[in-house]
């Protein structure tokens, strides 16, 4: 397994999330934030150690940062609430999946925390942007050459 594997099982279930799909989650596209939409998930790779248990065996733990994004419109206690509910609404999927919905070598995906919102800008456009942390741990062999 790899940390793409990872990524992938995890856009696969954060599409399932209530007005989130393939127009508004991405892999490290920041694009997706200039087409009009409201609200938007940017996935991208986080730190990672790696553990080895005995000869052969090694467990690894990526991280994969989830950039949740709400448009700057009206009031900041709307746009308050709307971050509120997002963002519930994204740990509540996440902790459905605990094994990312069963993928092969994967034996924990939790999201464990989330950084302190921000203004965050793009071209003329403003967001408020709060990144959570989503570790997802792997169970895997590796195979001497030596």
């Amino acid at each position: 397994m790899s940390y793409v594997v990872a990524e992938d099982a995890l856009v696969v279930i954060l599409k399932t999330v209530s007005g989130f799909g393939a127009t508004n989650v991405s892999k490290g596209d920041y694009r997706i934030l200039g087409h009009g939409i409201e609200k938007a998930l940017v996935l991208q790779p986080g730190p990672f150690s790696r553990e080895n248990l005995a000869p052969g065996i090694i467990h690894t733990a990526w991280v994969v940062l989830v950039e949740l994004y709400i448009a700057f419109k009206g009031e900041i206690s709307t746009i308050a609430t709307d971050l509120r509910t997002e963002r519930q609404a994204v740990i509540n999927m996440v902790d459905t999946y605990p094994t990312l919905n069963r993928t092969a070598g994967i034996t924990l995906g939790v999201l464990e925390a989330g950084d302190e919102p921000e203004l965050w800008a793009v071209g003329s456009r403003q967001w408020w942007r709060q990144t959570m942390r989503v570790t997802v741990k792997e169970a895997g062999t590796v195979v001497y050459a030596e």
